[in-house]
């Protein structure tokens, strides 16, 4: 079968492709199959290759311009990032979290500690991180948008309403704009930016000639000849064909009869000397069908396409297929040439089909996954105008049977918001060994909130819900990183009722910290027609 990695060369296909860990309701890997291995060494504990300590860094910047007054948390500390835009990391160099108005307003995201931060690494997707750019040059008290600066009323105490209004934000799909209404309102601001206008601009800010992101340190586990396995995971996150008024989110589960189908696929390469190997097992393959729901279409992963034997590429093929593939090609890959930003991008798919990408890839020197957004539109032939959207992980692991997750174990703090209610439900979700409790607040009816909740479940029966990876993973309280970037539709129906219940949930998980787990996990519930019900976002404490 084609690889279909590239790029420039990538078809149809590819444009739909999930990379995953299952083939149908299990998503515990198929081990590939790798002859005669070289010795590998790792951390038995998280797979993670040992690789050493990449050197820390003390002070960072955050960057869509210089942005200043936005609120960052490390640690204990909280403060503001000043007229250059930088934050203080301290010696632990910890994960740092972005607010907008303070830990009362709108968190933005969680990071790893890193030289250069942008709407890209902090807000996830590319829709996300595009509407952030949007609200930060709306609001912006600068005279020109050489430099951002956070307004007086919500970076100086800022009131209930300015964050009340700050909290019900929420960075995706058509109803961002409508959430930002109240703020602007408050702010007596200008109209909200246009999104090709803040493409644009963050194209300027983000000109790799300019700002340099991250270390010229050698990251030798990714070159060629390393032996290194590296796993390759991604989302197909929403489509839009010309024939489309809007675009419609991908549905990655669907449960029927009690039980989760669809599937997610997974890419194993292995970096020798002399090729670049596509471990058997591996799939990259999927198909989209229709839905009955106008606002959504469903992508499965093709069994019938996984790779049954090694599949040797030469490195001169590799080196064209653009980021990360050609760093690996190269011995001196670096976080520099690994994280950077082309949002103008236009170029011949197989001298045939001509294409517009906006892309961006980031490596995090502390998680070791080089993490990469799309937005790609076909502008000819059969498929002109069909636009899609999703996200890459790619990561080192010790060997070929191992893999990384993200462990929920521990307590993580969720806030849930809903559209036209004023106020914030919190709670508490602490993750034990066999069991969840949940303790704190939540929604009744509309917009009425109560207070005491105190409920224990087992990971099973939360599972049976939309948090469908629990119990996939040889530890039932893990998830992969394309799990917790799907789309799921489930069955809310209780013993013993005969009417069905379908709700739509969407995750949105960008890994920060040594083991992954210092992220934000964005839920949204969704109506059939994809309107937004409830956003809840959850981070561990």
């Amino acid at each position: 079968m084609q690889f279909k990695l590239s790029l420039v060369a990538a078809s149809l296909l590819a444009t739909l492709t999930l990379t995953g860990c299952n083939d149908d309701s299990s998503s515990t890997p198929t081990a590939p199959d790798v002859e005669n291995p070289s010795p590998e060494t790792g951390n038995p504990d998280t797979g993670k290759p040992d690789t050493g300590n990449p050197t820390p860094v003390t002070t960072g910047q955050f960057i869509d311009a210089k942005v200043q007054g936005l609120d960052y948390v490390i640690g204990t500390k909280a403060a503001q990032t000043d007229a250059e835009g930088n934050y203080e990391l301290g010696a632990e160099n910890g994960t740092i979290s972005f607010y907008i108005g303070g830990k009362d307003g709108l968190l933005i995201g969680s990071v790893s500690g890193r030289a250069v931060t942008t709407p890209f690494e902090a807000a996830g997707t590319y829709e996300r991180s595009i509407n952030l750019a949007r609200l930060l040059l709306t609001i912006n008290e600068h005279n020109d948008d050489s430099t951002i600066i956070i307004p007086s009323l919500i970076k100086d105490n800022p009131s209930t309403d300015i964050q009340a209004a700050l909290a019900k934000i929420t960075l995706d799909d058509g109803y961002f704009e409508k959430s930002v209404e109240t703020l602007l309102t408050l702010l007596d601001s200008k109209a909200l930016v246009a999104a090709a206008d803040a493409q644009k601009h963050m194209q300027a800010s983000l000109n790799p000639e300019q700002l340099q992101r991250g270390s010229d340190e050698v990251l030798t586990q990714w070159a060629k000849g390393s032996n290194q396995i590296i796993i390759h995971r991604s989302a197909n996150l929403r489509v839009k064909n010309s024939s489309d008024e809007t675009f419609k989110t991908v549905i990655h589960q669907d449960q029927q009869n009690g039980k989760y189908v669809g599937g997610l696929s997974l890419m194993n390469y292995k970096l020798t000397d002399d090729q670049f190997i596509i471990l058997a097992g591996s799939n990259d393959s999927t198909i989209e069908k229709t839905s009955t729901l106008p606002s959504f279409v469903y992508e499965m992963t093709n069994k019938a396409e996984a790779y049954t034997e090694n599949e040797m590429m030469p490195w001169s093929e590799i080196e064209t297929m653009g980021s990360p593939y050609a760093c690996m090609t190269a011995k001196n890959c670096s976080e520099r040439l690994l994280t950077q930003a082309n949002l103008e991008y236009i170029e011949r798919q197989d001298g045939d089909h001509k294409q517009k990408e906006a892309q961006s890839g980031t490596y995090d020197p502390v998680t070791q996954v080089y993490t990469q957004i799309r937005s790609k539109e076909y502008l000819d032939g059969d498929y002109a105008g069909r636009i899609s959207e999703s996200i890459e992980f790619f990561y080192p692991v010790a060997d070929a049977k191992t893999d990384r997750f993200v462990d929920f174990t521990g307590t993580w703090t969720a806030k849930e918001t809903r559209p036209d209610c004023h106020d914030v439900a919190t709670s508490n979700l602490t993750f034990g060994e066999n069991t969840i409790t949940l303790t704190g607040q939540e929604f009744i009816g509309k917009c009425d909130i109560a207070d005491g909740i105190n409920e224990t479940i087992t990971y099973e029966d939360f599972a049976k819900m939309d948090f469908w990876w629990f119990g996939t993973n040889d530890k039932v309280s893990t998830a992969t990183l394309d799990q917790l970037n799907t789309t799921v539709r489930w069955n809310d129906k209780d013993t013993g009722e005969t009417t069905d219940n379908f709700k739509i949930n969407r995750f949105s998980y960008i890994p920060a910290g040594k083991a992954w787990d210092k992220g934000v996990l964005v839920r949204d519930t969704l109506s059939d027609n994809g309107a937004k019900v409830a956003t809840i976002t959850m981070k561990k404490s």
